[in-house]
């Protein structure tokens, strides 16, 4: 800087540096210049890459009419960002609906779902995912309310006995089924055709397949919530909660651990690769590994470890890579179980199942024989319930890597002839427009607006990241079915902006003071530093192996029945979630509490 930088050379530099953008069709540049004889010369200019997307103005959070409200519960718990067009249309809207009506027709319910609410069910605003909150109540609903409660009354009994078994023995095997079908798939001879239809099928599958984990999910929510409910009730003294009882069982997030466990402590039985694991950047770890002379044992068994574990989503729609495509999360798990080879996750499970049983019995004998069965019920049905509903959404989004193999194939085929500029900008067109992309192609033409088309959306799902969407819309509207007040189902809390105290769900318990790692989406994975406390807007299975290097888990979004509470709780670190706002009030760095046992975080800087 020239010591005397005056404002006249000040306005001359922002003269030059306009100029230079003007010249270049208004692209920001990224200017080098030098003061000499008190004058400003413009060395080099060269466009700025990688720009962030310009931030939405005066974004609007209104419902399609007035006569509808929205909320973010349910599936779409699992959708933190905004959707991609493909995903919207195939499964959210006719996915979603055409897997309620067959899961309806399939229970024997006596009514039609449309005498209760507007379809679609889940619908979008600025592209965010929200589920029907409004409830249509006319006398045509009235009018079936008793051969309804009739149906309830004679079949709850058999509903709660058979759900589990349905789910497990005839649901998650048809699912399964079709995923193996598509994939034998023979895609150098399949049509056009062929290949959406298998999107299509696997979409519904996986929506089909969503409504029997909800059930179970529901069932794990409802226990779950008697069993909390009775323990920080008048009944029973002391500061207990229903997590305490439900640590310690075994899952598949278990299993996938001690089997990551088991390649870290192969990598420290080889005399040097060790330290080359340590040293290398993460995502070079694979090659690396496969470079080394005692490598590739190590690269085999992390390739057995996502065949069985990759299929694991980070963000259900299907426009996000798996667990296998980016597997960034495990190798960043791999690393630090590398380096704290103390660390033993069979261990803490039998350190959970030892506290929880020593619980058990201190709480059996402080209680009455009344409360006693109470207690004893209502723990039956929560740990009955409570480990299935891990398993259920271990098998979550199972079709996409199929999905996302099919798409890109009909994308490769369309970008080919020059209807798209890339593959996956299949996931940006909807089920329609892919029709007509594929009979142009047949016909050896090309759709060149629709590559356009792709830029466009991705570019506004891009700056819709930005945003951070309300736990109902309109934002100040409120969970109800009529007179009925139904906000405890809502998955989050309202919290002031300015408050430093924020309360959530506390749904693993603990309490811990340090400072936080703010994740928002896979691409910050590798700013989780070991040791801090996990903060992001939700976690689905593929977020797990970030839980070894966490001290505690803080949410926007999730209740009880979410995939982070269980896990947080199979660690053994507190969880707060459902916070609403905690991404946005926070900073990577900050200091934090997080008290797993009142639900409350307190930001202390």
């Amino acid at each position: 800087m020239c010591k005397n930088f005056t404002m006249p050379l000040l306005a001359e530099l922002a003269t030059l540096s306009l100029q230079a953008e003007q010249l270049f069709e208004d692209v920001p540049q990224d200017i080098e210049w030098a003061v000499a004889n008190e004058k400003c010369h413009l060395l080099q200019s060269r466009p700025i890459t990688s720009l962030p997307t310009a931030p939405l103005l005066d974004v609007q959070w209104n419902p399609p009419s007035e006569k509808i409200r929205l909320v973010r519960r349910q599936v779409v718990e699992n959708m933190p960002e905004p959707l991609s067009p493909l995903f919207e249309d195939l499964y959210l809207e006719a996915g979603l609906d055409h897997a309620i009506e067959k899961f309806l027709f399939e229970l024997g319910v006596p009514f039609d779902i449309d005498d209760f609410i507007e379809r679609p069910m889940f619908r979008t605003v600025n592209g965010y995912a929200y589920c029907m909150a409004s409830y249509k109540i006319g006398w045509r609903v009235l009018a079936k309310v008793p051969k309804i409660l009739y149906w309830y009354i004679t079949n709850l009994s058999k509903m709660l006995r058979n759900m589990v078994p349905e789910w497990r023995d005839e649901a998650l095997p048809a699912y399964l089924e079709t995923i193996e079908h598509w994939r034998a798939l023979d895609l150098s001879t399949a049509s056009d055709e062929e290949l959406l239809a298998g999107i299509r099928s696997l979409s519904f599958a996986d929506g089909i397949y969503w409504f029997y984990t909800s059930v179970v999910m529901g069932m794990a929510k409802v226990t779950d919530g008697l069993l909390h409910y009775f323990l920080t009730s008048r009944a029973v003294h002391g500061q207990l909660t229903s997590g305490m009882f439900l640590r310690g069982f075994p899952s598949k997030t278990l299993e996938a651990q001690k089997e990551l466990e088991s390649i870290a402590k192969r990598i420290n039985a080889i005399a040097g690769l060790s330290d080359l694991v340590l040293e290398v950047p993460v995502a070079d770890l694979t090659e690396v590994l496969g470079k080394h002379a005692d490598g590739d044992a190590v690269v085999i068994e992390l390739e057995h470890y996502l065949n069985r574990y990759g299929h694991q989503v980070y963000n259900l729609d299907f426009v996000q890579a798996t667990q296998a495509e980016e597997p960034l999360p495990v190798l960043l798990s791999l690393k630090t179980l590398v380096e704290n080879t103390e660390y033993d996750s069979g261990l803490l499970q039998q350190q959970n199942i030892k506290e929880r049983e020593n619980l058990l019995n201190q709480t059996l004998q402080s209680l009455g024989p009344i409360r006693r069965w109470l207690f004893r019920k209502f723990l039956g049905w929560a740990q009955f319930y409570g480990p299935n509903r891990e398993e259920a959404l271990f098998y979550m989004g199972a079709a996409w890597p199929t999905v996302r193999w099919i798409a890109f194939e009909l994308g490769e085929r369309l970008a080919a002839v020059g209807t798209i500029g890339k593959r996956d900008d299949v996931f940006y067109l909807t089920s329609e427009e892919l029709i007509e992309a594929a009979t142009a192609r047949h016909e050896h033409k090309a759709l060149g607006d629709m590559a356009q088309l792709a830029d466009s959306r991705r570019e506004l799902r891009e700056s819709r990241q930005q945003l951070h969407p309300p736990p109902m819309v309109p934002e100040k509207s409120r969970f109800k079915f009529g007179p009925f007040d139904l906000s405890a189902w809502e998955t989050q809390k309202r919290n002031a902006d300015d408050s430093d105290t924020m309360n959530g769900f506390a749904v693993s318990p603990g309490k811990v003071t340090g400072t936080a790692s703010v994740i928002l989406s896979p691409s910050d994975f590798e700013k989780m530093e070991p040791n801090t406390i996990l903060v992001c807007a939700t976690t689905t299975p593929a977020w797990t192996p970030l839980f070894s290097q966490a001290q505690a888990l803080v949410t926007d979004i999730g209740g009880m029945l979410a995939h982070g509470s269980i896990v947080a709780r199979e660690y053994g670190i507190p969880a707060v979630m459902g916070t609403g706002n905690i991404t946005q009030r926070i900073v990577s760095g900050q200091k934090i509490m997080v008290d797993g046992n009142t639900g409350t975080v307190t930001i202390l800087n």
